[in-house]
């Protein structure tokens, strides 16, 4: 008997969260998961998700993005709250059984193909066991564009350059990381905790970067980290 083909997923093309009006939730998680579409991974890689949901939702849940939604066939404001804690359903991942049976709400999202396919449910959406509550959620672009700039300046790159001579480095994507925090202003309250949350963070990215330990990554950002604290106060 011949074996079942294997199902292979590709990201859909990256929407900018750039101009006026809104865009899918689903488009502002893969802007934040791609960092700006310079990150590329498997698209049914929970790990890979779970970061960039955490982060969207939880400015959803703080009125920090607003959010808009169809609920009794009527375009509505969705409140904050609704969004804290809240479980999900990944894309490109089967929905959870015990997510279906579930008296809370919880986010069902579909990766965005077309507006064909977005009008037709392949859409985001809060949900619970009595079915879709608010469907076809929506976030603000320019709330998006705000917290996750990922300009050219503050894009971390795959690429690797050289440390010290036939060394490869990853000092300049954690440097680009550490810049877009101080731009969103996410940066730890300590140069520690922030080295420790960087080297971390390198270790979570899906590429082949060498790893940068904490106390090279203190040395390295100390003079920046102090100037982004000396601006804020």
């Amino acid at each position: 008997m011949a074996a079942e083909p294997t199902l292979e997923f590709s990201l859909p093309e990256l929407m900018k969260p750039e101009g006026p009006g809104y865009m899918p939730l689903y488009c502002a998680a893969q802007w934040i998961a791609t960092h700006g579409g310079s990150v590329s991974f498997d698209p049914s890689d929970e790990s890979i998700w779970k970061p960039a949901y955490e982060q969207l939702l939880a400015r959803i849940a703080s009125e920090e993005i607003k959010v808009v939604g169809i609920r009794n066939d009527e375009r509505q404001p969705v409140s904050g709250y609704h969004f804290a804690g809240c479980r999900v359903s990944y894309p490109f991942v089967e929905e959870p059984f015990e997510l279906l049976l579930s008296n809370e709400l919880y986010l069902s999202s579909f990766a965005y193909l077309d507006q064909e396919h977005w009008l037709k449910g392949h859409d985001d959406s809060l949900q619970n066991r009595h079915g879709c509550q608010w469907g076809r959620l929506m976030v603000l672009k320019s709330d998006v564009a705000r917290f996750w700039p990922f300009d050219e300046t503050t894009r971390p790159t795959p690429l690797l350059r050289t440390g010290a001579p036939g060394r490869p480095s990853s000092m300049h994507i954690v440097e680009a990381e550490f810049d877009a925090r101080c731009a969103r202003m996410e940066t730890a309250a300590s140069l520690a905790e922030e080295s420790r949350y960087l080297a971390n963070w390198l270790k979570s990215q899906p590429s082949d970067a060498p790893p940068v330990t904490e106390k090279t990554i203190q040395n390295r950002l100390r003079h920046k980290y102090r100037q982004h604290k000396s601006a804020r106060n």
